[in-house]
């Protein structure tokens, strides 16, 4: 699986993320995201391998990239 080079803290998110969502009725803050990200990243370890070890790194980024498709979507946040 590729690497995601977006792979954030909520004090350091990717700046094209606010930019893609800059133009809804109110905007996700980089903690709101940074949150989404996390739970999403739970449960994909959860679906994919029951948690097992070793897959954060790839959890977290297809975290990342369904979040933010969703964002862009304004599905998360209406």
């Amino acid at each position: 699986m590729a690497k995601s080079k977006r792979i954030t803290s909520p004090d350091k998110v990717a700046p094209e993320s606010v930019e893609n969502n800059s133009g809804m009725l109110h905007p996700v803050t980089p903690e709101q995201r940074y949150h989404y990200v996390e739970v999403a990243a739970y449960y994909i370890a959860e679906r994919r391998r029951s948690f097992d070890a070793g897959y954060a790194h790839e959890d977290w980024a297809q975290a990342e990239l369904e979040i933010d498709r969703l964002l862009a979507e304004v599905q998360i946040n209406r």
